[in-house]
This record gives structure tokens, C-alpha cells and sequence, in this order.
């Protein structure tokens, strides 16, 4: 009897030492992140939405994720799958004569339509990351950019 009690603490003690060599990865949660766009003037272009995870990259440098499609309506759905859980923001454009920006007038004012998350604005520039940004915490999360032309009203 003795025998078969040191066998099974053996048995067990060996399969607990084992267990600490194998690393385990920590899992990544992830979720959909929705982004409507609304209040197109006109369904020519396209529109540009690029989500940043970075400060220094918003919003103006390259994106962590993007995406790019026709209008066909005066509201857009963008869907960002896989999203793993994080600080995030949101830039949107109108580009409406398919040049792959934002074009502004001589005085630096935009003449195609922009947004962020948050409907962040600045009236002498883009809003910073810390103004547009959020917290992505997954179960099909959905952000709202309603679009502006020119100098942003009451701002």
C-alpha cells in the first residue's frame, strides 16, 4: 500500500514539474469595431478610414488598420475584425476626387469632407490623439464620425 501511495505522489509531483516547461501564451481578446460615417455632400470618391493604436501616428502617419470604399450612400459602415482589445482613434476622409488624401484650399482649409472619433475638432488643425481616442473593449463596439467641410461649426 505504501508503495502504491509513492508511486501516485511520484506520478502526480511528475506531471506538475512537467507543466512548468510548457510557456503559454497570454491570450489576446478581440472583438468588431464598427465605424458609421455620416453626412456625405455628394456620393463621388470614396471614403478613407484609418484606425491608429499610436499617438505619434495619428493622424496623419500610417495607420494600424485601414480601409477604403465607394459611397454609395449618405452613410458608410466600416467593420474592423480581429480588433484586439486597446486605446485606439479614428480618422476619416472624403476623398472625393480619388487622390489618396486630404486636399485644402491655399489658406489650409479642407475641401473635401473629415472626421474623428469622438467628432473630435480642433478650429486650427487635426485634434490630437488623446482628444479622438477610446478604449476598444470588443462585443461589436460602434463608433459614430459625422463629417465636416471646411472650418468646423461651433468648435
Amino acid at each position: 500500500m505504501k508503495k502504491l501511495f509513492l508511486f501516485l505522489i511520484v506520478f502526480c509531483l511528475a506531471g506538475s514539474i512537467s507543466g512548468l516547461n510548457e510557456k503559454k501564451e497570454p491570450k489576446t481578446e478581440t472583438g468588431t469595431l464598427m465605424v458609421l460615417v455620416k453626412g456625405f455632400k455628394s456620393m463621388e470618391g470614396q471614403l478613407m478610414v484609418a484606425l491608429f493604436n499610436k499617438s505619434d501616428d495619428f493622424p496623419d502617419k500610417k495607420p494600424y488598420k485601414g480601409d477604403i470604399m465607394a459611397i454609395s450612400a449618405n452613410e458608410e459602415l466600416i467593420k474592423f475584425e480581429n480588433l484586439p482589445y486597446g486605446d485606439y482613434a479614428i480618422a476619416a476622409i472624403h476623398d472625393i476626387n480619388l487622390d489618396g488624401k486630404l486636399d485644402k484650399n491655399a489658406l489650409g482649409i479642407p475641401t473635401e469632407g473629415y472626421g474623428f472619433s469622438n467628432n473630435a475638432m480642433d478650429k486650427y488643425g487635426p485634434p490630437s490623439f488623446l482628444q479622438a481616442s477610446f478604449v476598444f473593449f470588443g462585443n461589436n463596439e460602434a463608433k459614430i464620425i459625422e463629417l465636416e467641410y471646411g472650418i468646423p461649426k461651433n468648435k
